[in-house]
């Protein structure tokens, strides 16, 4: 093999050193971020209280918005007042940020590197924040945050929890004798059951055996009840079989009984029918004749009681005669007895009036009380209205009579009653 020329060598030497300057420059270039440094930024200020402070950032970690990396941090410090963490951080032009943007520090379920993280960028009708800004930035909450909770969720739950705690132990406290007797109850109980335990086992050994001699009468049980289901299978058959020989009677049968329904429906129920028309009728026709029967048993009714009465008060009054003075008391307690009866015919006249009335009333157009029956009504009425005149006329004048006065007339004053010779 012919060795190269020494010129060929040089030529590949300067071009292996041209790329090991290029590829380090490369390298620099992308482990200090200086692409990052060239392009347009904006610097602002994140803001968060030293009490939850901003661990996990240095400089250089990713700024994110919505996930994304848009920037990377450029200082971590303290305010004059070591009261809050200053974070600076540079983000791409490209990526305003307005007045309410949210700016939050993120940190990893596992690791210690954190970042900061833009969940909002405010409202962007206003005019965008200017470079320099400082913005408070929200804490994380460690741990918890990754599930949602920041530490005010946590410092509520805790109180929450020292809350429930504390009442738990009050309400102990309070009911300490009701507890303490119901373990002393249990500590009974148990005692109890352990003295008679023994006892407890042989009733069960005793029952495991009752059991297992129920279980081997079980299979001639099972056995007997097989062949009865067999002859209930025979039976069902039978039926079935008689069912088939008589198939055409039970069709003549149902075939009786629907011609039988149907006659109900169009022959019997229709005369039904017009048999209770026409006892309505005839209920409204001799109403006021039933009214009445109904007044004279109900005055027969009365009639009865009132003699039962004097029966039981005077019973002598069957066996012997009465004086003339019991005559003339007879008389009083008869025309008594005519005005109360008159006065109950006047009154069951009334009422009967007053319900045909709220019947007319009440009823619909066309369904009220006939002009007969409003007749028979008032006429009823009148009659009974001159039967209690009349009563009470002839019970004036007996009173008169006993006490040997007479009723004036329509224009004088009462006159004495003229002495008998």
């Amino acid at each position: 093999m012919s060795l190269r020329s020494p010129s060929k060598y040089t030529i590949l030497a300067g071009v292996f050193l041209l790329g090991s300057v290029a590829l380090a420059i490369a390298v620099a270039f992308s482990l200090t971020n200086i692409l990052d440094r060239l392009t347009p930024s904006n610097r602002f200020t994140i803001r968060f209280p030293t009490a939850a402070g901003a661990p996990g950032l240095k400089p250089d970690s990713q700024v994110t918005l919505g996930g994304q990396k848009i920037g990377t941090v450029t200082s971590v410090g303290f305010d004059e007042s070591a009261q809050h963490v200053l974070v600076g951080i540079r983000i791409g032009s490209q990526h305003p940020l307005f007045p309410g943007a949210i700016v939050g520090l993120e940190r990893p379920l596992l690791g210690s590197q954190s970042w900061i993280n833009i969940s909002s960028v405010g409202a962007g009708a206003q005019a965008k924040l200017a470079e320099g800004t400082i913005i408070d930035g929200r804490a994380a909450g460690g741990f918890l945050a990754q599930f949602g909770l920041t530490q005010e969720d946590v410092r509520k739950l805790m109180d929450s929890t020292q809350a429930t705690i504390t009442n738990i132990n009050q309400l102990v406290e309070a009911n300490r004798p009701k507890i303490d007797g119901i373990f002393d109850d249990v500590g009974k109980i148990t005692s109890s059951a352990r003295a008679k335990w023994p006892d407890w086992e042989q009733k069960f050994d005793t029952t495991l055996t009752n059991v297992a001699d129920f279980s081997g009468k079980l299979g001639p049980m099972a056995g007997n009840f097989n062949g009865k289901v067999d002859e209930f299978g025979k039976l069902l058959g039978n039926v079935n079989a008689v069912i088939d020989e008589n198939r055409p009677n039970i069709r003549q049968i149902t075939s009786d009984a629907s011609i039988i329904t149907s006659d109900l429906r169009t022959k019997t129920m229709p005369a039904v029918e017009n048999v209770a028309k026409g006892i309505e009728q005839w209920c409204a026709t001799e109403l006021p004749e039933l009214r009445r029967s109904v007044a004279n048993l109900r005055l027969a009714t009365d009639q009865a009681k009132r003699a039962i009465v004097e029966i039981r008060a005077q019973p002598w009054r069957l066996f012997f005669q009465p004086s003339k003075k019991e005559l003339e008391t007879d008389v009083l307690f008869w025309a008594a007895n005519a005005y109360a009866d008159a006065a109950s015919d006047l009154r069951s006249a009334t009422e009967g009036m007053q319900q045909t009335i709220a019947l007319s009333r009440n009823g619909a157009t066309g369904t009220g009380p006939s002009a007969e029956l409003l007749e028979a009504q008032y006429k009823l009425l009148q009659d009974s209205m001159q039967m209690y005149k009349k009563a009470e006329q002839d019970l004036l004048d007996v009173l008169i009579l006993r006490t040997g006065t007479k009723a004036g007339g329509p224009s004088g004053p009462a006159q004495p009653a003229p002495a008998k010779k």
